[in-house]
């Protein structure tokens, strides 16, 4: 689609635990972030972007290699991939781009030379961790770093840098990854942002009902009782207008911190010839179902995501796509708009179709976690943790709220059934269309037979050959 020599740059901002109703006419009560709302107008906009994993490193895993967490052998937070992966970074810098990544990556940067930011003392929540050995959702704190020196701001200066000096020494594009802590807990904040929300004036969450935990799956009943081992006690509805209070002040960070990088590159004069996406590697579930954070569900608050891609000279600008997208649909995407051909497997769909002719490229998406796996299509969601033999079923088209868990409700069953089958067949696909043959594969074949070189076969007999 773009020619090559008029390839713009690419910078791609990441959030960390920030919602889909961030923004937009269905956003939270609470959020009031002129930036990003700003940009969205600009901008085309997914309504229905999906992670393809759970939690941090996994969801940021699947965005940088366009595989799915399993296809990788990574499932949770403790495996970090930094060597030579195939990544959309390594790939555009074959293709003459000059790739950098800046600030919070999780260790997941491959294919980009990478600009560390340090802590300092940004997040001074009791060394950052709390005295339960987790985040701390339930206070909000003024932090001890200076603005001019806390992370977010320090690595939009140290990105801006990159960008003056990688537009100074080439006149090749540049590919950017930007990642922010924030809105992650602990909510230790500049004063401004700490003391920017009233919890006194924050609304209590709509998708929570009493009594629902007794129908709920035990991974959830888990992060409720971690939670309050954290806190020491049980978690009230004041606990709950703080953690969503600090939850938003610790956003209107990140949207300013968005407004400073959209500043540097209007007065760089490289805005209109620079993609810039905005997006979040998950969601936070800030009360719903009565627990706080990611990773133990696959609610539509943890899983559901801001996806903004600001186009140069805003072409597209305005468009709203409500049809179902993955983050998976993320590589393929960007390779079909610069007309790359990356000659890898990748499971996921371009969404060019959706954003050019309003086409949906899919009817159904999965994810994952260490523990279980979730399809959802635009009627039923169905998730199961195999080791637990439970799960969670509902049907979104009367019960939007997941309320009502349909899993173990015998009239269900062959719906149950039916998403069981179709989740094993869709992964048996994805598998297969990410193990497909490359060019470069079939070459190597290729010369094999045309050489006629025969194998050599050892067999190891009482250690002897």
């Amino acid at each position: 689609m773009i020619d090559e020599a008029k390839r713009p740059n690419i910078l791609f901002i990441m959030a960390d635990q920030q919602r889909a109703d961030s923004f937009g006419p269905n956003r939270h009560p609470c959020a009031n972030f002129p930036v990003l709302e700003g940009m969205a107008e600009e901008s085309v906009v997914f309504r229905r972007f999906y992670a393809a994993a759970m939690a941090c490193v996994a969801s940021r895993h699947a965005f940088l290699t366009g595989h799915y967490p399993w296809q990788d052998r990574v499932a949770g937070n403790a495996r970090f991939l930094t060597g030579d992966q195939t990544t959309w970074m390594s790939v555009l810098r074959n293709h003459g781009y000059r790739s950098v990544s800046v600030g919070k990556t999780h260790m997941v940067h491959a294919g980009s030379t990478h600009i560390q930011v340090p802590i300092m003392k940004s997040y001074n929540d009791k060394g950052i961790w709390g005295e339960g050995g987790d985040w701390n959702h339930f206070e909000v704190q003024v932090s001890e770093e200076p603005e001019d020196t806390y992370f977010e701001f320090f690595a939009v200066r140290r990105a801006c840098e990159a960008i003056d000096r990688l537009t100074a020494s080439s006149d090749n594009p540049f590919a950017m990854f930007l990642g922010f802590h924030a809105p992650h807990e602990p909510y230790v904040l500049p004063e401004r942002y700490a003391h920017w929300l009233n919890p006194e004036y924050v609304p209590l969450p709509k998708a929570r009902a009493h009594g629902e935990l007794n129908t709920k799956s035990t991974h959830l009943l888990a992060r409720r009782k971690h939670l309050e081992s954290v806190l020491g006690r049980k978690i009230t509805d004041n606990d709950v207008r703080v953690g969503i209070a600090g939850h938003h002040g610790a956003v209107k960070m990140v949207d300013d911190c968005v407004g400073l990088m959209l500043d540097h590159l209007r007065k760089r004069d490289l805005l209109d010839n620079t993609l810039v996406i905005f997006c979040s590697d998950h969601g936070e579930m800030l009360g719903e179902h009565h627990i706080f954070n990611k990773a133990a569900t696959f609610y539509e608050g943890e899983i559901r995501l801001p996806m903004i891609m600001r186009f140069p000279e805003r072409w597209k600008a305005g468009t709203q796509c409500t049809h179902l997208a993955s983050s998976m649909d993320w590589v393929p995407t960007l390779f079909d708009y610069l007309d790359i051909d990356a000659d890898m497997g990748l499971p996921g769909q371009s969404l060019m179709p959706m954003i050019e002719h309003n086409e949906p490229v899919r009817d159904h998406l999965m994810c994952s976690t260490g523990r279980g796996l979730m399809i959802r299509d635009n009627r039923w969601k169905l998730w199961i943790y195999a080791e637990d033999d439970e799960g969670e079923m509902y049907d979104l088209e009367t019960d939007p709220l997941e309320l009502n868990n349909l899993y173990a409700d015998p009239a269900h069953a062959p719906v149950r059934t039916a998403l069981t089958d179709r989740m094993l067949r869709q992964r048996i696909k994805a598998d297969i269309a990410e193990a497909r043959t490359s060019g470069a594969e079939r070459l190597l074949m290729e010369e094999a037979c045309a050489t006629l070189e025969p194998q050599v076969i050892t067999r190891h007999t009482n250690n002897k050959l």
